[in-house]
């Protein structure tokens, strides 16, 4: 499948009713822009049809995309225009299985940068993920709704519950919501994570890692020498450390979800973070996101015992070690999965 497969559907039903955009400054500059009125803002995100012709006069941007990939990164990151957050969008960075990642040119106001692009991740619609066993990560983890607060409201958890169209929508959106709040307690808390400036209509915007043509690189594809690679297991594992502290495990760990670039880490992807203290499955969870991560290093020559250092920074927070990996965590078609079973059944 190629990267544009997924955009050419004539239904946009994923489209509609996204939230507006939240965590802005109360005070933004205008740059050399003019900004629009909010009536013409609001409509412009009220559906998942394409924009007005006026709009995409005005929130025209250098990537090239295909007509459906267009009118959703129009409707996903035009909050973003409107609020000068954002001037461009200049290429697609990443392709995932749960989201797209666009570099992006920011506006000259916008705080905290130390530099000019910025870095959009935009879901996939919900119907169109491709995160197996999501329920599995959800196990214990309260919703939250657009505003990033825990849905009560009896109708909404009913709407979850009987899994509405409604109530399918405001899982996504707790989704999102979840690597939000966990971007930002993580990266307080000092781990290499990107700092996330804003989100909302189905996106996040945050810091960009990489210069004007080349992005970050994921650390899988990289050979490290073997004096970068002991320093940069340890700053990992400092990391997940971090994670810890936090209450939370990342759930989906390894070399494919760590950027590198000048010598630093940056850890990324984390809607599917879960709480060491609610989630039942959060040790298993724990120790593949940290069997993954020894896995790549041994490939560099740093030696580990995957289990037993998960096992002991486990119980060094003060959870209870209880087991390893359950079988229906595993996904047949990862090697790193197979791996794992392997060595797990030979040592059984």
């Amino acid at each position: 499948m190629s990267q544009h497969d997924f955009f050419d559907l004539e239904d946009s039903e994923e489209f509609v009713n996204q939230s507006s955009i939240r965590n802005m400054p109360s005070r933004r500059k205008a740059g050399d822009r003019k900004a629009l009125p909010k009536t013409r803002r609001s409509t412009a995100q009220q559906a998942g049809a394409p924009l007005p012709a006026d709009r995409r006069e005005d929130f025209s941007f250098t990537y090239m995309a295909s007509r459906h990939e267009r009118e959703w990164i129009e409707n996903s990151l035009v909050g973003f225009y409107d609020e000068h957050w954002l001037d461009d969008v200049l290429r697609l960075v990443q392709g995932g299985k749960e989201a797209h990642v666009y570099q992006c040119l920011a506006n000259p106001s916008v705080p905290d940068l130390d530099q000019p692009f910025l870095a959009a991740k935009v879901y996939r619609p919900r119907k169109f993920r491709n995160l197996k066993n999501d329920a599995v990560y959800r196990q214990g983890r309260e919703h939250i709704d657009a505003d990033g607060r825990v849905i009560r409201e009896v109708g909404m958890l009913q709407s979850i519950a009987y899994k509405t169209a409604w109530g399918m929508q405001l899982m996504h959106t707790s989704w999102i919501e979840h690597e939000v709040k966990a971007m930002r307690i993580l990266h307080a808390a000092g781990a290499d994570v990107p700092l996330c400036l804003a989100s909302g209509n189905n996106a996040i915007l945050m810091s960009y890692c990489g210069d004007e043509n080349t992005p970050a690189p994921m650390l899988n594809s990289l050979e490290l020498d073997s004096t970068e690679a002991h320093s940069l297991f340890q700053r990992v594992l400092h990391n997940i450390e971090i994670l810890l502290s936090k209450g939370y495990v990342h759930g989906d760990l390894s070399a494919y979800n760590i950027l590198y670039w000048q010598g630093e880490i940056t850890l990324i992807d984390f809607p599917q973070v879960v709480d060491p203290h609610t989630n039942q499955d959060a040790l298993p969870i724990f120790v593949r996101d940290v069997t993954r991560i020894c896995e790549y290093f041994s490939r560099q020559g740093v030696r580990s015992n995957p289990v037993k250092l998960a096992h002991s920074m486990w119980a060094a927070r003060g959870y209870q070690v209880i087991r390893e990996v359950h079988p229906s965590l595993l996904n047949p078609d990862d090697r790193l999965d197979r791996q794992y079973w392997k060595k797990a059944s030979r040592k059984g």
